[in-house]
C-alpha cells in the first residue's frame, strides 16, 4: 500500500505525491542526528535510501554496515532523475550543490523536519518533546517506556540510547516519539498529538534575536496540537501560562510544586549516581520514582515521561518499573572511566542554565574536586550569553576553556574563550584558559588527583579529551550507564 507523503514540490498528482515502499530517497548531510534516524527508518520502512556527507564519521560507519550507501562529498552529479525524493538538512545551506541540483531537476525536495512531520501525521499518534534542555534524555525516557510497554513506537531521538539500536527505532504502531528542536523553528513542521515542553530558556540568538521571539516560537508550537492531543508542560517554568493559554488541547502539568497535575516531593540522592523522589498525583502518593542517573533535572525529565506514558495507557506502576531501568544517553552524564581514583565523565550541555545544572548535580554526589573542562559552542552564543556563562561554573571547582567550537559560524573577531575566562574569573576563583586539546590534556595529567571528577562539557568535540586521557593513563572505558560503576564501588 503506498504511503502518502505531500512534497510540496515536484511530482504531484492532486497536489499529492505518491511514495511508496522501494521508492528512491536520497539525505543530503545523512550523518546528522535527525536524517541518519530518519534514513534508518524510512530503510527499514523498504525504501531505496543513500546520502551524502562531508566526511565518514561513527554514523555513517553505521549507515553503511546497515547497506546505506553513503557518498562523500557533495557531488551534485550523484543527484539523478530516478531518485523520487531529496531530504536535506539546514546544517548543509541553501547553497550545497545536491540541493541546487534537486530543485534544478525538479525533483521533491524536503527539510528533515518537513520529513518528519509528515511522517507523524502517516502514523497518526505523534509524541514531540520540545525544549531548550532535556528533550533528548526524555524523548529517550518516554521512548523505552512506550517500548517496554509494548506500545511498539517508532523513535527519532538526538542521542544515542543504550536500550535502542542507536538514535532510533522502527515500530509497527500508530506511536511515533521524536524530538522537536526550536533551532530555525524547524519544530514547526512537526505534527505531534501529545506535546511535551521540559523549559524555555533563551538560546540560539543567531535565529531569535530576543528572548521574546523564542517564546512565541514555542507558543507556535503548542498551536499545532489537536484539541484531543495532550501538552504536556512544567509547571514552574516561567512561560507556562503563555504557552498554556495557546493550547486547545488539555494541560497536564508536572514539577516540584504542589500547583502542578503530577509532581515530586521528598528528593535524595541514590548512590552511586541516582535519584528519587516521592511521586504525587492531584494529591495523592503514587509510588517512588527512582532513577539511575543523577540530577534534579533528570527526575522532571522522567516525570514528564511518565506522565507522557500515562497519557497513552502506561500504567503508573509499570512506568515507575521501566524508569529504574533507565541508563542514559550518550554525552548526557555519560561516564567514561576511571583510572587512579580519578572519574571521567562527558556530558553535552552547552548553555548556562544546564551546565549550572549539570554540575550542581555532579557537586551533590561527589565530595572531592570537580575539573569542569568546557568548551564554549558557537561565537554568536557565547558572546550574547556571556554574563550567564560567566555565572554557571559555580558548583565546579576549577573551570578549564578550551577554544570555542565554531560549527557553522566564522570567528567574527570579538568574542573568544580568553574573554569568558576574564568574565568567568570575576565570580570563580580558578579559571584557567588553555585554548587547544593537546594543552588540557597534559594539564589534566600532571594536575588532577586522586579523588577529582573530570567532567568534559559541552556540544563540540571536548569529548575527546576525557577519551585521551583514559587512553594515556591506560585507564579503562565504563560507557554509557552506571552498572559498570556500580560493580567498581561495591
Amino acid at each position: 500500500m503506498a504511503n502518502k507523503i505531500d512534497t510540496g514540490a515536484g511530482r504531484y498528482q492532486k497536489g499529492r505525491m505518491l511514495l511508496k515502499s522501494g521508492d528512491s530517497i536520497y539525505f543530503i548531510g545523512i550523518g546528522g542526528n535527525r536524517l541518519s534516524a530518519l534514513a534508518k527508518i524510512y530503510s527499514d520502512r523498504g525504501y531505496r535510501v543513500a546520502g551524502s556527507d562531508r566526511c565518514r564519521t561513527k554514523a555513517t560507519r553505521e549507515l553503511e554496515e546497515r547497506g546505506i550507501p553513503v557518498d562523500y562529498g557533495h557531488d551534485p552529479q550523484r543527484i539523478t532523475k530516478d531518485i523520487d525524493l531529496v531530504v536535506y538538512t539546514n546544517a548543509v545551506g541553501e547553497n550545497n550543490p545536491q540541493l541546487i541540483k534537486a530543485r534544478t531537476e525538479k525533483i521533491p525536495v524536503l527539510e528533515g523536519a518537513e520529513l518528519l512531520g509528515k511522517l507523524m501525521r502517516e502514523m497518526g499518534v505523534g509524541i514531540a518533546v520540545a525544549g531548550t534542555h532535556g528533550k533528548t534524555t526524555t524523548t529517550a525516557m518516554i521512548s523505552l517506556l512506550l517500548t517496554r510497554s509494548g506500545k511498539d513506537p517508532t523513535v527519532e531521538v538526538g542521542g544515542e540510547m543504550k536500550e535502542l539500536p542507536g538514535n532510533h527505532r522502527t515500530g509497527a504502531s500508530p506511536y511515533i516519539v521524536v524530538e522537536a528542536c526550536e533551532f530555525r523553528r524547524s519544530f514547526l513542521h512537526l505534527s505531534p498529538k501529545y506535546a511535551v515542553i521540559t523549559n524555555v530558556d533563551w538560546d540560539h540568538p543567531d535565529i531569535f534575536p530576543d528572548s521574546r521571539m523564542v517564546i512565541e516560537a514555542f507558543q507556535n508550537f503548542v498551536r499545532l496540537l489537536p484539541a484531543d492531543g495532550g501538552l504536556i508542560s512544567w509547571r514552574e517554568e516561567k512561560h507556562f501560562p503563555e504557552l498554556a493559554a495557546v493550547s486547545k488541547a488539555p494541560v497536564i502539568s508536572f514539577g516540584f510544586s504542589q500547583e502542578a497535575d503530577w509532581f515530586l516531593q521528598n528528593l535524595k540522592v541514590r548512590p552511586p549516581l541516582g535519584t528519587e523522589a516521592d511521586l504525587f498525583y492531584g494529591g495523592e502518593y503514587k509510588g517512588r520514582l527512582r532513577l539511575q542517573v543523577p540530577g534534579e533535572y533528570n527526575l522532571l525529565n522522567a516525570l514528564a515521561a511518565l506522565v507522557t506514558g500515562v497519557q497513552v495507557g502506561v500504567e503508573v506502576e509499570e512506568a515507575l518499573s521501566i524508569l529504574e531501568e533507565f541508563q542514559g544517553v550518550r554525552r548526557r552524564f555519560e561516564i567514561k572511566g576511571e583510572v587512579g581514583k580519578i572519574l571521567v565523565v562527558d556530558d553535552y550541555a552547552h548553555h548556562p542554565v544546564a551546565i549550572a545544572k549539570t554540575l550542581r548535580a555532579a557537586r551533590s554526589h561527589f565530595p572531592g574536586r570537580i575539573w569542569c573542562v568546557f568548551q564554549p559552542h558557537l561565537f554568536s552564543r557565547t558572546r550574547y550569553l556571556l554574563t550567564e556563562f560567566a555565572h554557571a561554573f559555580n558548583a565546579a571547582d576549577i573551570l578549564v576553556l578550551a577554544d570555542i567550537y565554531p560549527a557553522r559560524e566564522k570567528d567574527p573577531g570579538d568574542i573568544s574563550s580568553r574573554i569568558l575566562a576574564a568574565e568567568a574569573g570575576k565570580y570563580h576563583s580558578d579559571v584557567r584558559y588553555l585554548g587547544d586539546m593537546t594543552s588540557i590534556r597534559e594539564h589534566l595529567l600532571q594536575e588532577a588527583l586522586p579523588g577529582d571528577l573530570i567532567i568534559t562539557m559541552g556540544a563540540g568535540d571536548i569529548w575527546k579529551v576525557g577519551e585521551e586521557y583514559l587512553q594515556e593513563k591506560e585507564g579503562f572505558f565504563v560507557g554509557t550507564g552506571t552498572e559498570s560503576l556500580q560493580q567498581q564501588r561495591g
